[in-house]
């Protein structure tokens, strides 16, 4: 039987991180999710009317950055093989930015997108409307140029791949993907259906930064009416899953909120009251955690 320990924060608490207080062993239930959900709620508001009785909690897991020791050990990172384009097709980009730099560049390009859109929609010989333009416009330019500068053509146009390097994260699926730009995976879990959905929030991208301030938004409203269980688990630097802590009351990173998805600063200080903030200094290995209650 798997213990955890809950309990109301005081106004300010530091969690000390070391082997001795980090076990491996959680409730599996915690990550027992169906699928990422489809639903599309149009604002904070709407998360918190309709997920309010489907039994809503947060996960948060914060990333160490992975020991350099293991980039090349199989064990922990997955090589993978990337088509990559031709040293001819990136030599024509190359050119193009050569001649316009990159911000004309980008906004003759977008033009050309305009332009050229419903023409390669209806020619319907070439996939990518990127490569119709590479016909259309690029090569018109460039092609005498780059052929007569480079004698070994057979090497110019070679397919070429790109070896990556992707590291494991080994949470239970559909849970194991994740932009491994943030420091933190941010999910949020709520019951549909007879199974458990999820969204996932994080720092990596606009639309992940949009994701985690809307749920946490959402959750803090929820949270005044009945608190919203959290948990916090450290994904470490040789690619194991250790549990931290359950908290009774919503508890997620402080970083990110309202990035992406802006709320007046009364209006986001009367949400997050009574909501448990976390924040860490190291993002490379995680030391200590500091919680501070939002009152």
């Amino acid at each position: 039987m798997i213990i955890f320990y809950s309990f109301d924060m005081p106004i300010n608490k530091i969690i000390k991180i070391s082997k001795s207080n980090l076990i491996q062993e959680y409730d599996p239930e915690i990550f027992s999710v169906a699928t990422s959900s489809i639903e599309a709620f149009s604002d904070h508001m709407v998360i918190a009317q309709k997920l309010k009785d489907k039994n809503p909690y947060t996960i948060t897991v914060i990333i160490d950055s992975l020991n350099q020791k293991f980039w090349n050990n199989k064990k922990y990172v997955e090589k993978i093989q990337i088509p990559k384009q031709s040293l001819y097709t990136e030599l024509l980009y190359k050119y193009f930015f050569a001649e316009f730099n990159h911000q004309e560049g980008n906004e003759l390009y977008a033009k050309w997108l305009d332009e050229y859109r419903d023409i390669w929609r209806k020619d319907g010989t070439i996939k990518e409307i990127d490569d119709y333009l590479i016909n259309k416009e690029l090569e018109p330019r460039y092609r005498e140029k780059i052929l007569k500068k480079y004698q070994n053509h057979e090497n110019l146009f070679k397919s070429r791949i790109e070896i990556k390097k992707k590291r494991y994260y080994n949470l239970c699926s559909p849970l194991n993907h994740v932009d491994w730009r943030n420091p933190y995976d941010n999910i949020f879990v709520w019951d549909e259906k007879g199974g458990k959905v999820f969204r996932k929030g994080g720092s990596g991208s606009s639309g992940g930064r949009e994701i985690n301030s809307e749920y946490i938004y959402g959750f803090s409203l929820i949270n005044k009416i009945k608190p919203v269980r959290s948990y916090l688990f450290l994904y470490d630097d040789n690619n194991k899953l250790y549990f931290i802590r359950e908290f009774s009351s919503l508890t997620v990173p402080r970083y990110d909120i309202g990035d992406n998805y802006h709320l007046e600063s009364e209006e986001e200080k009367m949400i997050l009251s009574e909501t448990n903030l976390i924040e860490w200094k190291d993002f490379t290995k995680l030391k200590e955690v500091n919680v501070t209650r939002i009152e």
